[in-house]
């Protein structure tokens, strides 16, 4: 009966851990669900390597965000890096929705690629014609 001590202590602390986590989980459901903060990555910023680099860092960001709790003091700052990260994907979002009359100054169309990025893409695109040119041309040889 000396053996039965350590037993019941070792239980209890099993019982209290259990129940801690139960309760911690009604606690944290105030937290937004995985669905609700899912955003669409625009497949135009998947392009550059730019754009490749903040959708990796934004999905780190997002994955740090669900880690923490709604006090967590660095809470705030991963938010603003989050909407930071986002404005920027934004120029990657193609002009869809309401047509733009050119002849209305009022009207702004959604930005587009920046220039930055549309200058990677291009170097990428010349690049990518040289080595079609150079194999046209090898085949044109052997004809």
């Amino acid at each position: 009966m000396k053996n039965s001590a350590p037993f019941r202590f070792i239980a209890s602390l099993a019982l209290l851990i259990v129940l801690g986590t139960a309760l911690w989980a009604q606690v944290d459901e105030s937290k937004p669900a995985p669905e609700e903060t899912v955003e669409i990555v625009p497949k135009a910023a998947l392009l550059t390597e730019r754009g490749k680099q903040l959708v990796e860092e934004l999905r780190i960001l997002r994955r740090n965000l669900g880690s923490m709790g709604l006090k967590h003091p660095n809470r705030p700052g991963v938010e603003a890096k989050i909407e930071a990260i986002n404005e920027q994907l934004q120029a990657w979002e193609p002009a869809y929705g309401k047509p733009s009359n050119p002849f209305r100054a009022s009207e702004q169309a959604p930005p587009q690629m920046n220039e930055y990025d549309l200058r990677q893409l291009v170097i990428k695109l010349n690049k990518r014609v040289e080595a079609l040119e150079k194999r046209v041309e090898i085949l044109e040889r052997r004809r």
